[in-house]
């Protein structure tokens, strides 16, 4: 998923899939000390004779996809044999429905190409799902493609190896002087990451366009470089785009390596891979075997917050079976906020089957994008719809609001000081209804503005320059906003800046700081940000927290600094806005320096609103789609290396629950230890599993503890999520 271009005022990009419409299943390491199974013991599913893939693989050679994929009582639904690159993006491979208890994986090796990847690491999995796993990975084998004739390069260290999460993902013809947003996270396993490339290349291999840096950190967000990479001045040509990395156990490892024709039209597509690169991307409908969609759904371009789209239309596909349908929702990030993939194995699909796993009415206000996409033998991915449209005060692109020139307001002004006002506010196609310039105090109420009617096109803010007096403010915490409204958008905010007013002794501030709305959503998440500076000396410390309605900490943290700047978003794990409860918070930030004790630079309330559903929260009952868990586990924060937790907690469902799964994820989302269990009553006791959940024996770090439930009525239900360190 990526953007196709840039956003800028006004604009909005269009969103185009071209990755594996299914997530992967969660990853377990080959050499784990613990045992990994998430399996059900009394319904097993196991694999015979499989393929041993050796470490290293020259170019071009075969591996024979070989195996017995056995389940213990009830059918295989699904078997997956594929290969995966670093990214974690299905490079070759097949799915069956064998709908039967063992199937021979042998019938998938023509679709399983070996020999046809280009050098590079990757990982071969197989996994199935029966009536009571899903996703159960049998094989998780990671190996590296080395370039023929030349001696094999050293594989990277299993426990300390590269990946890229999120990356940007190219189609195979791009127009020329268009922009590609350069995006992804490259995480090291253990050592820092001493050097970093981002680049696009030639034919000769000669770097055209990127950058190099040292970021001598475990992770490095490479849209830091998207600037050093430009993709709207290459010409017409071929081209890859790579992302090449060094730790202390890998030298110059290609984590990304995707080809590229650059055209006037875009139409060009790359005929041979650049440096023998086996190219991944989408192409378009094969003319004879085409895949189409009737009757689909009609998104308006701006919907209504709560109102919900029936999901409907027939996809067809010519020739061959429908392999995957996917019907989704996603965010401006690429990030899939609803939606569901299907496995037709037919020609024709009704997507209204899907219409329950695509919740419109849940969308918070924001831009997204509506995208149907399948896949046959002939054409993978293939987008059917991709269509943008706002919820609540998200803007309708084609009569977009923007401001130029407008004003720019320091991050501390002294008090008596003035501000002047400016900037033009112009509507795309329809007038200006309303239009509010003013100031705004930590409780979102206004200080001092105004609010006209221009019933224009554009109107000049500076006009209202003598209504806002920024000279009249006392000592505190302010937000200069500009809202606007017109036939599309109302009351959408153009302009929020964060500032303070300080009678200039010694003044803290917070600049990017995390915009809480009035109103929050019951199990919402919400992300922590923001810079604090004190202006003279260092700041002994930082808290940031969720107080309730007493001014009681409900959820928070407290930094010790020893700087004049800190990030709060290193808190981030520590506030838990997804476990309030209905009520009435502020969410706080304040700090000590030399001068100020507990000085106060955020307070802002808020309320926490109903939720269809929210999970369970560190023992406390909760309703979670009919499930309920009571007196469950509470972890620790922080946890000794070598230190047992007891796994506790009751779970009830209203319906009968078919499995449950207590797991224990690493800071990678891999499996570090689990248990499933079929309890097939509407009541299970957790510590039935615990010895078999070995928080002991883990290795310091981050983890993830999860509580999975799948009933009749719903399937994988989070019933209890934490996080917690171990040290």
């Amino acid at each position: 998923m990526k953007n196709s271009q840039k956003i800028v005022a006004g604009v909005l990009a269009a969103v185009v899939v071209t990755s594996a419409s299914a997530a992967l299943p969660v990853l377990r390491t080959e050499n784990a000390s613990v045992a990994l199974t998430a399996s059900a013991a009394n319904d097993a599913i196991t694999i015979t004779n499989g393929t041993a893939v050796p470490d290293s693989v020259e170019q071009g050679k075969g591996v024979a996809v070989q195996g017995v994929v056995s389940s213990e009582d009830s059918n295989i639904t699904s078997v997956t044999v594929g290969i995966y690159d670093s990214s974690r993006k299905l490079v070759t491979g097949k799915s069956a429905l064998p709908k039967a208890k063992s199937y021979d994986i042998s019938k998938l090796d023509s679709y399983v190409g070996f020999a046809k990847l280009a050098p590079g690491s990757y990982t071969y999995m197989v996994f199935a799902t029966n009536g009571t796993n899903t996703n159960y990975v049998l094989t998780n084998k990671s190996f590296t493609v080395t370039a023929a004739g030349s001696t094999p390069a050293a594989v990277a260290e299993t426990t300390d190896t590269m990946s890229i999460s999120n990356g940007t993902s190219l189609p195979g013809g791009l127009k020329k002087g268009k922009f590609v947003t350069v995006k992804g996270t490259v995480t090291s396993a253990e050592s820092n990451l001493t050097s970093l490339t981002v680049g696009v290349y030639d034919q000769s291999g000669n770097m055209v366009t990127g950058k190099t840096v040292q970021p001598n950190a475990k992770s490095y967000n490479v849209n830091k470089l998207d600037n050093f990479v430009a993709f709207d001045k290459l010409n017409n040509g071929t081209y890859a785009y790579k992302v090449i990395a060094t730790n202390a156990a890998n030298k110059d490892q290609v984590i990304v390596n995707q080809t590229f024709a650059v055209s006037a039209d875009g139409s060009a597509t790359v005929e041979k891979p650049v440096g023998g690169n086996t190219a991944v991307n989408p192409p378009v409908a094969n003319s004879t075997d085409t895949i189409a969609l009737t009757n689909g759904t009609e998104i308006p371009a701006k919907l209504q917050k709560g109102k919900p789209v029936i999901v409907k239309g027939n996809v067809t596909s010519a020739s061959s079976n429908l392999e995957s349908l996917t019907v989704g929702i996603y965010d401006t990030t690429g990030k899939l906020v609803s939606g569901k993939t299907a496995i037709p194995n037919a020609k024709t699909y009704d997507v209204s089957k899907l219409d329950n796993y695509i919740e419109f009415d849940k969308l918070v206000d924001g831009t997204y994008a509506y995208m149907v996409f399948a896949s046959n033998s002939t054409n993978k991915n293939f987008v059917m719809v991709n269509k943008a449209f706002t919820v609540g005060e998200g803007q309708v692109a084609s009569d977009a609001i923007a401001i130029a020139n407008g004003t720019s307001v320091p991050s501390t002004l002294g008090i008596g000081k003035c501000v002047v006002v400016k900037g033009t506010v112009a509507s795309a196609n329809s007038n200006i209804e309303s239009l509010t310039v003013g100031v705004y105090d930590s409780n979102g109420k206004q200080v001092t503005g105004k609010t006209v009617q221009p019933n224009a096109k554009t109107y000049n803010v500076g006009k209202l320059d003598n209504d806002i007096l920024f000279n009249k403010l006392t000592a505190g915490s302010y937000n200069y906003k500009v809202i606007a409204s017109n036939s599309a958008n109302k009351n959408y905010e153009l302009v929020n800046q964060a500032f303070n007013v300080s009678d200039g002794t010694d003044v803290m501030t917070i600049a990017n700081g995390t915009a809480v709305p009035d109103t929050l959503k019951r199990g919402s998440c919400l992300s922590v940000r923001g810079i604090v500076n004190s202006s003279s000396s260092n700041m002994t410390s930082v808290t940031v927290g969720v107080y309730d309605s007493n001014k009681k900490l409900v959820t928070g943290k407290t930094a010790v600094p020893n700087a004049k700047s800190y990030d709060v978003s290193k808190l981030d794990n520590f506030i838990e806005f997804n476990k309030l409860n209905d009520g009435n918070y502020t969410y706080m930030v304040f700090a000590t320096n030399a001068n100020n004790s507990n000085y106060v630079i955020v307070n802002k309330n808020f309320t926490v609103g109903n939720a269809t559903s929210a999970a369970s929260t560190n023992g406390v009952s909760q309703s979670n789609k009919g499930i309920t868990l009571t007196g469950g586990t509470n972890i620790p924060e922080t946890i000794s290396k070598g230190s047992p937790v007891t796994v506790k907690g009751v779970v009830t469902s209203d319906n009968t629950i078919k499995a449950v799964t207590v797991a224990v994820y690493d800071a990678y989302d891999r499996l570090a230890t689990s248990k499933s269990v079929a309890p097939n009553s509407k009541s299970y006791d957790l510590n039935q599993v615990d010895r078999f959940v070995e928080f002991n024996r883990l290795g310091a770090g981050k983890y993830t503890y999860r509580v999975a439930v799948t009933t009749t009525a719903n399937k994988d239900v989070t019933a209890d999520r934490q996080v917690f360190y171990v040290k």
